[in-house]
């Protein structure tokens, strides 16, 4: 008598359809965003993939929620795209990761970027952006490194649950100190080429730091002691206004003078010794 049981290949074939189903649609709200951030960004070649007959989810630059079809990361990386940055991202709710960098992008950064309530990932360097910072932009990995942004921090950063923040070669001023604090979570900051001006004296260095590089600023003041017993993959404060001696520690002692020179008057290893 013939089995009346399917075989093993075509029973998994049959269970597993819906799964393949569902990572393959796409919400359609989230769809209707993506294709008015195209037609904003000018219909660039490189997002010919972008249909209305395909799913947003198999489309260049997206990921999705398997589950919900939501799209949780964009990248639109490096495309020479110039044009402001598209009101049509607001609408994308479950987004988590935003990566806009090493395009030409202009104008402002709208606040809306910030209120994504899922946004933990954002990189909007290499762009021609203006104007000031958000305060809305408290993004647990953030960079907006070689635009054209100026003054100073928001207030709003000052609480924020920052694990990366990367601001160099813009033109930034003001005070970045409340970046700091021992019980931050903060993981690397950079402040390169900026026009910082805080004192350092006092800063409380968060436990897991291990990158502070806020070389080429006006930071005034002294390096703090702690920095001595820290496990520093980069570290560099050179030209800026400190004065005083270097902390000796296992991990400072491994970069050299160029880390530390054209400041006020900084002395001791690898610097001159201190008088």
């Amino acid at each position: 008598m013939p089995s009346t049981k399917y075989p093993s290949f075509l029973f998994l074939l049959l269970v597993t359809a819906p799964l393949f189903a569902s990572a393959a649609r796409c919400d359609k709200a989230d769809k209707s965003a993506l294709l008015a951030i195209k037609a904003a960004f000018n219909n660039p070649p490189d997002l010919s993939s972008w249909t209305s007959k395909t799913s947003c989810c198999t489309w260049n630059g997206i990921d999705c929620n398997a589950t919900t079809g939501h799209v949780t990361s964009l990248t639109i990386f490096a495309l020479n795209i110039s044009a402001p940055i598209p009101s049509a991202i607001s609408k994308l709710t479950a987004l988590q990761s935003l990566n806009l960098a090493y395009n030409q992008l202009y104008g402002p950064i709208p606040p809306f970027v910030g209120r994504l309530p899922e946004l933990t990932f954002l990189r909007l360097d290499g762009n021609l952006l203006t104007g000031t910072i958000p305060s809305t932009l408290t993004i647990l990995d953030l960079s907006l490194v070689g635009n054209r942004l100026t003054g100073p921090l928001p207030p709003s950063f000052a609480k924020a649950n920052f694990a990366d923040v990367d601001l160099r070669d813009n033109q930034l001023t003001g005070d970045a100190s409340f970046l700091f604090g021992r019980d931050k979570n903060l993981n690397a900051l950079h402040l390169s080429n900026n026009s910082f001006k805080f004192d350092l004296t006092n800063v409380e260095i968060p436990k897991g730091l291990d990158i502070l590089v806020i070389d080429h600023n006006e930071i005034y003041g002294s390096i703090p002691a702690e920095v001595a017993a820290m496990k520093w993959l980069q570290f560099d404060v050179s030209y800026n206004r400190l004065c005083g001696p270097i902390p000796q520690g296992r991990y400072t002692r491994r970069f050299g003078a160029k880390h530390f020179d054209h400041n006020k008057c900084l002395c001791g290893p690898p610097l001159a010794p201190c008088k």
